[in-house]
């Protein structure tokens, strides 16, 4: 442990009966980036906010510096150079950038808050780390970007030897990505040692060093990742092979959903789109290019400006009831804000859109659990119980109760907007074989992800989309490229019909 920051080992921990963590460990070298992987639900979370003081151990040892540390609190942690980025930043939206950096914190002068020495501060940070911005300015006026790179000035003002960054590339560009990795080289050159979690494989070998793996809450192996690959890691995480080849062929039939010269404000412009019976269509194209608000209004959720769509044969003027009620159902992106209830169990929410099946005056609460109970049997998701509370359960089993409501409702067209953010590629393969379930039963899917590898695994043909028009069309070969995708993602083009 003479060169190691950080040392874990043997850590157990159990939440309802259920043994979450079984001697899980985890050191940390200073200077290096520490990639931390496994499925959903693997025990990476539990683990963490052990180290971070959240939770506390049942059983084993943390040590810094070769000390053993003892912690009751998220305090103790910060005060000893740990500190967490989570996925959901810690920020006061109202607040400015100095405040939030130094909340807890404050510079005092003559008994008051001093403002102007706080300001000064806070814009060393945001020098550091390359952000040309006024420190004054409120985080609610901030990007995504912007605000990871806040939560880094708070760790750095506090001293941060290990920083622990929670899948800090999942809602940001490629252009903010490398911005990031030039920030973590910088830190690491200082010695600080990163924690890094992410879904992302190819990123992992980028700006990673070591890998340790996790499975079913159990520690599986630390590797170096210029010595392994991603098959390899696959592997390791999920205990079985998978795959990541196109989708099998299947048969595609008539056209039951079509756009027609669709507008909505200034951010979709004269969209023209079929989908096919049994097809899953893919919506690709940088974040911001329309491929969300032309979903939502799709089904209701926005009011188009312009246009028509023509379900089976019919035009539909859409209202979210009547749209659900016809066929046609949204798995949105946020599945935290939009597409669950939090605070409710996974029964609830599974029959929430369901509850005409369910009893018309009086709930029949013995046919909810059943249902509920062959959901989360069929999807293999990981709950303790069925009254877990949804806000319990990781982020690739979050997903699985989002998609388990919407198969209840017997849907004919499911809109799938980025179905594997945040989810690791174990659950990945689930749901894409829940996707290919539906298409061969003659379902269609529209398919909207940022991942270029999935749209060419999953799609039959995809559409590109940049700033709210389709600028290109491909069927999906053999010959098609992903680089073909990103150029037209970037670059305006013809559109290939």
């Amino acid at each position: 442990m003479a060169n190691t920051i950080l040392e874990m080992k043997g850590i157990s921990k159990s939440f309802y009966g259920v043994k979450v963590l079984r001697d899980a460990k985890l050191s940390v070298q200073p200077g290096e980036v520490h990639v931390l992987l496994g499925e959903n639900g693997a025990g990476k979370s539990t683990l963490i906010k052990i180290l971070s003081g959240a939770y506390r151990r049942e059983s084993g040892e943390i040590f810094l510096d070769g000390k053993p540390f003892y912690t009751t609190n998220p305090k103790d942690c910060i005060e000893a150079g740990i500190s967490v980025i989570y996925q959901e930043f810690n920020l006061v939206p109202d607040l400015p950038i100095y405040e939030n950096i130094f909340l807890g914190k404050e510079f005092v002068k003559n008994k008051l808050i001093d403002r102007k020495t706080a300001i000064k501060e806070s814009r060393k940070y945001l020098d550091m780390l390359g952000m040309n911005i006024d420190p004054k300015t409120k985080i609610a006026n901030l990007s995504v970007a912007q605000k990871q790179l806040v939560e880094i000035a708070k760790a750095i003002s506090c001293n941060a030897r290990i920083l622990v960054l929670d899948e800090p590339t999942a809602a940001i560009t490629d252009n903010e990505t490398k911005m990031l990795f030039g920030i973590i080289r910088k830190l690491t050159a200082e010695g600080i040692g990163i924690i890094y979690i992410s879904h992302r494989m190819s990123e992992l070998f980028e700006i990673g060093n070591r890998c340790t793996v996790m499975r079913d809450g159990q520690y599986v192996d630390t590797v170096v990742l210029k010595e392994t690959n991603e098959l390899e890691l696959t592997k390791m995480m999920v205990g079985r092979e998978v795959s990541f080849e196109r989708l099998p062929a299947h048969k595609i039939g008539e056209t039951v959903l079509e756009v027609k010269d669709l507008c909505y404000r200034d951010k979709l412009k004269n969209i023209n789109l079929k989908l096919h019976k049994g097809e899953i269509l893919g919506l690709s194209g940088l974040i911001g290019a329309g491929r969300t608000e032309l979903a939502k209004c799709i089904i209701g959720a926005y009011t188009m400006s312009s246009g028509e769509i023509i379900y089976k044969g019919n035009k539909l003027k859409p209202n979210i009831p009547d749209t659900i009620a016809s066929g046609i159902v949204y798995l949105s992106e946020d599945r935290k804000d939009e597409g669950l209830v939090l605070g409710h169990s996974v029964q609830e929410n599974i029959a929430l859109p369901n509850l005409k099946q369910f009893g018309r005056f009086l709930l029949n609460k013995r046919k909810i659990a059943e249902t509920a109970k062959d959901s989360v049997k069929k999807l293999r998701v990981r709950t303790h119980s069925i009254n877990n509370a949804v806000q319990n359960l990781s982020g690739g089993n979050q997903q699985k109760v989002v998609i388990a409501k919407w198969l209840k409702t017997g849907a004919d067209v499911y809109i799938f907007d980025e179905p594997t953010r945040g989810i690791d590629v174990g659950a990945r393969d689930e749901i894409y074989n829940i996707m290919y379930d539906l298409i061969t039963k003659g379902a269609s899917i529209i398919m909207i992800s940022s991942d270029l590898t999935e749209v060419m695994k999953m799609c039959d043909r995809i559409a590109v989309m940049k700033d709210g028009r389709i600028t290109s069309e491909f069927e999906n070969s053999d010959e098609l490229t992903q680089e073909q995708l990103l150029a037209c993602a970037l670059i305006e083009k013809e559109r290939n019909d």
